[in-house]
């Protein structure tokens, strides 16, 4: 272990028995890089095991070498024909690794380094939201409210069938006044300036997937309002690729373009439903323009799926090299709590486990986002939802952190690594 190669010197040197390869260098380097140890070298300061670093390229986890291992968990190196969901997604549930104890912060404090701030904060959360279904009561969306509540009545669900009935009821309401429980943005962004907080809104801009919505006409319609909406209030405005831009990266570059012609300049993007894939779609994003992603994430677990809390610079494997991108770290959205697939709580139930985040983080340091849906924010049918987001706020002040837009986030970590801010 790491720890015990250094005890009682963290600068010990090494005599290196056997010539290190120029690969294994990099990537060694790259690790210690993002975990802020820079004047620390494989060979001479840390010991080179040439045994554990063969067990990483035969993708299996080395033991007894944590840096041959740092570089296993943030390459993703276990995802690499990986068993996936029918969504194309690597889980926690197929993960060796503890999304909540992640390793590259065990090896940061191994190496007696200390973690980053964030304008004087020891943590920081990017605050986002992904805008997956802008106005609720289309055409389209009363039919499917409809026939979720049959279904649930049929079934017995007496809670969900509630729900749904309730929403539907104040259906004539929303149509006369000419609303929507959806179209809150203005009112969420107020109200996270009102906890000095700013956020990310991820936009759709393409929809040739049924997963995309099934009301494609009134997203088009909508989107130029939407963007003037969040601009106006002082958001900051991402791409939220589609279904299948995520096994198209030309189509990612189309909608690129399209969202660009009324938001301007466009660096950060999130893969919708997490299809992000670290040996395929992830590098590939720099060359499209974007400077940031934020996308990593366990659909099925909060955590750290490349086992670091703060923002790095993802592992190229074609170019083996670091890309020229910055990942931040998606550690939980509101369905992986409150969706019956996933943790299936509620609100009140899911705020013990957020705070935990939070107090792992006040005391050890990190940076991640946290991403909560819009359609979460409507009072009477948020079922808390909305509350607890912005207790979490709340929460992140009173320990000590900050809360940013994803792309302030993944701006100041960009200034740290050598790469464009803006």
């Amino acid at each position: 272990m790491v720890a015990r190669c250094l005890e009682g010197n963290p600068r010990r040197h090494y005599t290196r028995a056997v010539a290190i390869p120029a690969s294994v260098e990099q990537r060694a380097r790259w690790v210690l890089d993002m975990v802020g140890a820079p004047g620390l070298r494989l060979g001479d300061d840390l010991p080179y095991r040439p045994e554990a670093w063969a067990a990483v390229e035969r993708g299996e986890l080395p033991e007894g070498d944590e840096l041959a291992a740092g570089f296993f968990h943030l390459a993703r190196v276990e995802e690499r024909g990986a068993e996936r969901d029918r969504h194309g997604r690597f889980l926690a549930a197929s993960s060796c690794l503890d999304p909540l104890d992640p390793p590259l912060e065990r090896l940061r404090r191994d190496l007696g380094v200390e973690p980053p701030q964030y304008r004087g904060a020891r943590f920081a959360v990017a605050l986002t939201h992904d805008v997956d279904v802008p106005w609720r009561w289309t055409r389209v969306g009363v039919l499917g409210a409809a026939a979720r509540l049959k279904g649930h009545a049929l079934a017995g669900r007496v809670g969900p069938a509630a729900h749904e009935a309730s929403g539907l009821a104040r259906v004539p309401v929303h149509k006369l006044r000419r609303t929507d429980p959806n179209w809150r943005f203005a009112e969420i962004v107020a109200e996270e300036r009102a906890h000095d907080a700013r956020s990310t809104f991820f936009l759709m801009a393409g929809h040739a997937h049924r997963a995309d919505g099934a009301a494609p006409e009134a997203y088009d319609r909508l989107r130029p309002r939407l963007v003037e909406t969040l601009l106006e209030a002082g958001a900051e405005v991402g791409l939220h690729g589609s279904y299948l831009a995520a096994e198209e990266l030309d189509r990612l570059a189309r909608e690129r373009a399209l969202l660009a012609q009324l938001d301007g300049p466009l660096f950060g993007q999130r893969y919708h439903y997490l299809r992000v894939d670290p040996h395929r779609n992830l590098a590939p994003l720099a060359g499209i323009g974007f400077r940031y992603d934020t996308s990593l994430g366990f659909p099925d677990a909060p955590g750290f799926r490349a086992g670091i809390a703060h923002p790095f610079r993802p592992w190229d494997f074609t170019r083996d090299r670091p890309a020229d991108l910055v990942e931040v770290p998606l550690a939980v959205m509101d369905a992986t709590l409150a969706e019956e697939r996933y943790a299936a709580l509620s609100a009140t139930a899911a705020k013990p486990r957020l705070l935990a985040l939070l107090d792992w983080a006040a005391e050890k340091g990190g940076a991640f986002s946290v991403l909560w849906h819009p359609e979460r924010f409507d009072g009477p049918s948020a079922r808390g939802w909305d509350r607890l987001y912005f207790d979490l706020i709340e929460a992140v002040r009173e320990r000590g952190g900050i809360c940013l837009s994803a792309g302030e986030l993944a701006g100041i970590a960009a200034g740290r690594f050598g790469l464009p801010r803006d």
